[in-house]
């Protein structure tokens, strides 16, 4: 026996159910097929068919359109209701009855096959409907394992968003204790004292952002609040990220300007989702910037369409390899234990959440050691369904 012969005696057999009251038919299928790789059953009824399937689950049914009891028909129908078998593909044959395959077809047979048929016909349609089997098989498993991933996806988050909130609470005690401690309210501290009290506060505020950070994200996830509409001024909301994020700049001796390009520009939208989306990305370039350097944030109204905010940086920029990575949510250039830069990586990705609830755009232009630029674009308009337009963005300049 030579090597080939063993590879196909080992290879699983096809089962491959005939049902037929005919034995001619059933003897001549079983002729043409027994040199394939196929393990043939009969049935020379519906009801013996059913059986059959329940016990040996076949790959494939050759079905006959006419039979003595319940005709292919209903068999085939009781195949399709019965949810605990996997997808079976059936071929029905008949040798006649003018509107058989059109019925037969719509009530769940993949194939009609109009008797006599011959045999390399009848070969060809049994591997393409096996291939049909295949590509449904690749199909389910498929959705079985993006089930799971959403399933695990779900669990992580009702797990981020519960350690979140638990960690919240004691951290806002500790920074309570540290505003009494260093307002002198038990007592005056010495020097080296205060200086490690702020120490705490420094630290705990850091992880009060985090942790803010991550509930903020959880809820975007979930579908967040209801949006609030409101007429904003921009100007105001540049005097807030000023008052916000001027102590985190002057702390790394970064110098921020914020340019109005346009008078009176306003919008309507949602307050606190713009501040956050800013405040993400802004806090994003500082992070990312070496001292004595600067930031830009500027706006401008355009075409009366919609409002963009520039963010633009000289920090460390980010390679054309990475940038369709940085809205990922958890996703860092560098996620050793002994990275420069802290943070969860999530700034980013919350900040396209939100700009994508309130229908806007985020686009990004960056090259490596030469800074970034972030270019937030809503629309000027607040609506349900509002979002910018591609010519829109290509007129954008």
């Amino acid at each position: 026996m030579n090597q080939k012969k063993i590879n196909k005696d080992k290879k699983k057999k096809i089962k491959l159910l005939i049902v037929d009251d005919n034995s001619n038919n059933r003897a001549a299928i079983s002729y043409w097929l027994e040199n394939e790789n196929y393990e043939i059953l009969h049935a020379t009824n519906g009801v013996s068919a059913l059986k059959i399937c329940e016990a040996f689950i076949p790959d494939i049914i050759l079905l006959d359109y006419n039979l003595p009891d319940l005709d292919g028909i209903e068999v085939c129908q009781k195949i399709r209701a019965n949810k605990t078998l996997p997808f079976i593909p059936i071929i029905m044959m008949s040798s006649y009855a003018p509107e058989a395959n059109v019925i037969a077809l719509e009530q769940g047979a993949d194939e009609f096959i109009v008797m006599p048929i011959q045999s390399a016909e009848l070969k060809s349609r049994i591997k393409a409907t096996l291939r049909l089997k295949e590509a449904v098989s690749k199909s389910s498993e498929l959705n079985k394992e993006n089930k799971k991933l959403q399933e695990l996806d779900k669990i992580k988050s009702n797990f981020i968003s519960k350690v979140s909130h638990e960690l919240k609470t004691p951290l806002q005690s500790i920074l309570g204790y540290a505003d009494i401690l260093l307002g002198g309210l038990q007592g005056e501290l010495n020097y080296p004292q205060k200086l490690m009290t702020k120490q705490i506060q420094d630290a705990g505020e850091q992880l009060l952002g985090l942790i803010n950070q991550l509930l903020d994200f959880d809820n975007a996830e979930k579908g967040g609040d209801d949006l609030s509409r409101e007429i904003l001024n921009v100007e105001e909301i540049f005097n807030y990220l000023s008052q916000t994020i001027n102590p985190l700049a002057i702390k790394k001796k970064i110098n921020l300007n914020f340019i109005l390009e346009d008078k009176n520009i306003q919008l309507e939208s949602d307050k606190n989702i713009i501040h956050k989306i800013l405040l993400n990305i802004i806090s994003n370039s500082i992070k990312f910037s070496n001292k004595n350097t600067k930031v830009l944030i500027s706006a401008r109204d355009h075409q009366n369409l919609f409002i963009e905010f520039r963010i633009q940086d000289e920090g460390i920029g980010i390679s054309k390899s990475n940038i369709s990575y940085i809205f990922d949510r958890f996703w860092q250039v560098d996620d050793s234990i002994t990275r420069s830069y802290g943070g969860l990586g999530i700034g980013l990705a919350l900040a396209k959440k939100l700009v994508t609830v309130l229908g806007g755009e985020i686009l990004v232009d960056s090259k490596p050691n030469k800074g970034s630029t972030f270019r937030v674009l809503l629309p000027k308009e607040f609506k349900e369904s509002a979002s910018i337009s591609l010519q829109s963005l290509q007129n954008a300049v």
